[in-house]
């Protein structure tokens, strides 16, 4: 709210510039037609924060060409509400209590407490002010005897002078015994206030004031009215009793005794009656009065600077020709990578690959990693909740693993593995039916003719290739594998996406899909007016807290839990209670909004830091899902050049915060953690153009360094490096904090209109897009189109700043609202999307 009044408040004051400058450049000196200007002025002005976006200039654009990505990149860590890894510390990491220090302080809830009450003070005095002088003017008793001019007048104790309060000219028992020359000239003053509706422009301008009374030019213009009316009642006074020097000693002697209410219009105030007195005496001749049909050609000048005040520029790009035409069918490629899939529980998925040389490691809903192996021959992978471990040789010869996560074994057992001897085309209708691959989605596989169809909720369908016996893959890249159970039955389906990992999903009946499919359906049809209207849902403040209480004890209800959030939390209870217990005792916790997948957004305020919590409510009640991403305390960390490395020393944590690092070198960069001693230790090796996410604690230091081991900077966890991208062009210029860019990507506004087209009509250009935004946009386009559609046509869109990760913020102005987005664009293809405000 208050963005949007400074930025109406602004405007306002461009137009008002305009319109002055004008008045000046055209030396316009006539008050009548100074008054019409500034009453248009004022009405843009009151309506400037509704108006301002509508009038939209569109202009076109030569097409851009989309050329195929060289990289894959990430997109943006807000674009994605499915569930994640939340295991932020593990159970024996030594928390350290911190230092106290000054709470971190909300500038803008501050900033908003600070507006409401100064504006409120301001229309509470007019409202005070407004009901005084009805009061005053309803026990008036009009006057007897034969009146000067038409119009009501009333005589009133209660006030000095002449005044006038809306149409009623109240005067003062002595009114009576002045001469006629000074009646006829207080009335003709007093009727010109009336006839010129002066006392409602006047309110007008209060209610101006009181709304932008942080803007100078609100108290400006509110004078400046006054001062209009003040002048043109004079004139008409003199007019009528045509004496200007008795008409200044008639303002003197009223000055005297009026002190008016704010909502009264005196016939002479103390502060303004010598200017008045000064100009009257001055004046060569009274100014000519206008026409109504004047005063519309005066507005209609002025109509257009308004526009122009309150518009966008908008610009739009043409769809780009195609490069050819029937290109015909693109033969698929099969799935060629060594994998094999164990499984960690009922979903969970750690898949092991091996292309060439090469080992890589990739757990369900985290990204896929090169493996660190060790001289002892212990393999490595750089989870975001930790580091997982097991020895490589028994890879190669067990059918199941023992893997070493944060102090404890967890067993692995083998479920899948590719590639794998041909199919037998006949058996294939043992694979038709239904697999629950999510709390809310289902996959539904279908046999057409020799083929089988895939295809997940609200989403569309597509045909699988045949890569061995219960081995399917999409277009060579995504894998379904279907497993057997003892009776040699199909019961669940493992399926591998490149960017979400692996997960398991098991076969349900069709009663159970139907009631998932219309699950789901109910929350697409609830999430667009939620997201417009940023409301929470009923109680989830009170189930964090309750929750958050239940990690305090080691003791969570699994009954208020849905079964698959029942299962995550039971994984991850040890680093989910040490991540609660380093937070310590709750202080706050408030609402910041609604995401895309209809999550509520909630932030926390503990004793030794803060947090974000994520919250899906299903329809009994239970809460469905929930994220939590410790964000650390008021320090705001920073970098630290590699010269200094020798003298970093790790020390005991102190707030947990999760921080991502994003690759942007080019190249691999390699990540270490220093410990007390300064010693590095190897947590990671990051791909190039995509992110690693991890969960530390405030100031706990972080080397990055490239492919060889060479330093390149030391990240210090804190406010300002949650989010860090590696970049070679700004190493040189972080000292102290992250470098931002200031102007924003050349192209990106274009890329952003056809990616927010695409999904408005449910067609993504998935060709403009990285793998992992393509995958990304297929999750959440359910979602995104049915918010597009509730917001309407797109209107305009202005650009608001880069994020940490290097993407440019957007507002998007919609008919029927408006959206932030974020978008990373390079070399002509979106490498991150985001819908939705990040925190």
């Amino acid at each position: 709210m208050i963005a949007t009044l400074a930025e109406a408040a602004l405007r306002s004051f461009v137009l008002g510039g305009v319109v002055w400058f004008g008045l000046n450049l055209f030396r316009v000196r006539n008050p009548h037609v100074q008054m019409t200007a500034w009453v248009v002025v004022l009405l843009a002005s009151l309506a400037m924060p509704f108006v301002m976006h509508w009038p939209t200039l569109t202009i076109d654009r030569l097409p851009l060409s989309a050329p195929v990505p060289d990289e894959l990149w990430p997109a943006d860590i807000s674009m994605s509400e499915t569930p994640q890894p939340a295991l932020p510390i593990s159970p024996g990491t030594n928390m350290a209590p911190p230092a106290r220090s000054i709470a971190s302080i909300n500038w803008w809830l501050v900033a908003t407490i600070a507006y409401a009450v100064v504006a409120g003070l301001l229309l509470l005095r007019l409202a005070i002010g407004l009901g005084l002088t009805w009061r005053m003017a309803r026990a008036a008793k009009p006057m007897k005897g034969g009146q000067l001019i038409d119009a009501d007048v009333r005589v009133s104790r209660d006030v000095g002078g002449p005044v006038t309060f809306g149409s009623t000219i109240l005067v003062p028992p002595q009114f009576a015994g002045w001469d006629a020359k000074k009646r006829l000239a207080v009335l003709a003053h007093e009727g010109a206030h009336v006839a010129n509706r002066d006392f409602y422009v006047l309110l007008l301008a209060s209610l101006n004031r009181a709304v932008f009374w942080f803007s100078p030019f609100s108290w400006w213009q509110l004078a400046r009215l006054a001062e209009l009316a003040e002048i043109i009642s004079d004139a008409e006074a003199i007019e009528v009793i045509d004496d200007r020097w008795s008409y200044a000693e008639i303002l003197l002697d009223v000055a005297t005794g009026v002190k008016p209410r704010p909502m009264e219009l005196a016939m002479a105030r103390a502060s303004t009656v010598r200017a008045r007195v000064e100009r009257i005496i001055a004046a060569a001749a009274m100014p000519v009065a206008v026409g109504w049909r004047k005063r519309l050609w005066i507005a209609a000048a002025i109509v257009p600077v308004t526009i122009i005040s309150a518009g966008m520029i908008a610009y739009r790009t043409p769809d780009p020709a195609p490069v050819a035409e029937n290109l015909g069918e693109v033969p698929a490629e099969h799935y060629r990578p060594f994998v094999n899939f164990y499984a960690m529980g009922p979903a969970s998925v750690f898949a092991i690959f091996r292309e060439g040389d090469d080992l890589y490691g990739q757990l369900t809903g985290q990204r896929k990693l090169r493996l660190t192996v060790g001289n002892d021959g212990t393999a490595s992978y750089a989870s975001s909740f930790g580091e997982i471990r097991f020895p490589l040789n028994a890879e190669r010869r067990s059918s199941e693993l023992m893997l070493h996560m944060n102090g404890r074994d967890v067993r692995a057992v083998r479920v899948a593995e590719t590639p794998t001897p041909a199919a037998d085309p006949a058996s294939r209708d043992q694979y038709v039916g239904w697999y629950r691959v999510a709390p809310n989605r289902v996959l539904t596989v279908r046999r057409e003719g020799d083929r089988l169809q895939v295809q997940e909720t609200v989403q569309g369908g597509a045909t699988l290739l045949a890569e061995g016996a219960d081995v399917f893959s999409i277009q060579g890249r995504n894998l379904l594998i279907f497993l057997r159970d003892g009776q040699a039955k199909v019961s669940r389906v493992l399926v591998q996406n490149a960017v979400f990992g692996a997960r398991l999903a098991p076969r349900i009946d069709a009663g159970v899909a139907q009631a998932i499919e219309a699950d789901f359906a109910r929350r697409i049809a609830q999430v667009p007016d939620r997201f417009r209207e940023q409301v929470p849902a009923d109680g989830g403040k009170e189930m964090i807290l309750r929750g958050i209480e239940d990690l305090r004890h080691g003791t969570p209800n699994y009954d208020r839990m849905s079964a698959p959030l029942a299962a995550k939390v039971h994984l991850q209870l040890g680093e989910l209670t040490a991540t609660v217990a380093a937070l310590g005792a709750v202080e706050s916790i408030f609402f910041r909004g609604v995401g895309p997948g209809g999550y509520d957004i909630y932030g926390a305020k503990f004793e030794n830091g803060t947090a974000e919590f994520r919250l899906l409510i299903d329809p009994d009640g239970k809460a469905g899902d929930v994220l939590l991403r410790p964000d650390g305390n008021s320090e705001i960390g920073g970098m630290v050049s590699c010269a200094e490395e020798p003298d970093v020393r790790g020390r005991a944590g102190t707030s947990p915060i999760r921080v991502m690092i994003y690759n942007d070198m080019g190249e691999d960069i390699q990540v270490f953690n220093l410990d007390a001693a300064g010693n590095r230790k190897t947590q990671g090796v990051v791909r190039p153009a995509t992110s690693w996410a991890f969960t530390t604690t405030v100031n706990n230091p972080w080397m990055i360094a490239d492919k060889s081991g060479r330093c390149l900077e030391v990240l210090m966890p804190g406010r300002q490096t949650r989010f860090h991208n590696v970049e070679a062009s700004n190493l040189a210029a972080r000292q102290g904090r992250a470098a931002r860019r200031d102007v924003p990507i050349a192209n990106g506004e274009d890329m952003l209109r056809r990616y927010i087209d695409g999904v408005g009509k449910g067609q993504p250009d998935y060709d403009l897009m990285t793998t992992e935004v393509a995958d990304l946009t297929r999750q959440q386009l359910p979602f995104d189109q049915a918010i597009l559609t509730r917001l309407g046509t797109l209107r305009a869109i202005s650009f608001r700043g880069v994020t940490a990760l290097d993407s440019d913020i957007y507002i998007a102005q919609f008919a029927n609202g408006s959206a932030e987005w974020r978008i990373g664009v390079r070399n002509g293809t979106i490498t991150k999307i985001a819908l939705g405000p990040s925190f």
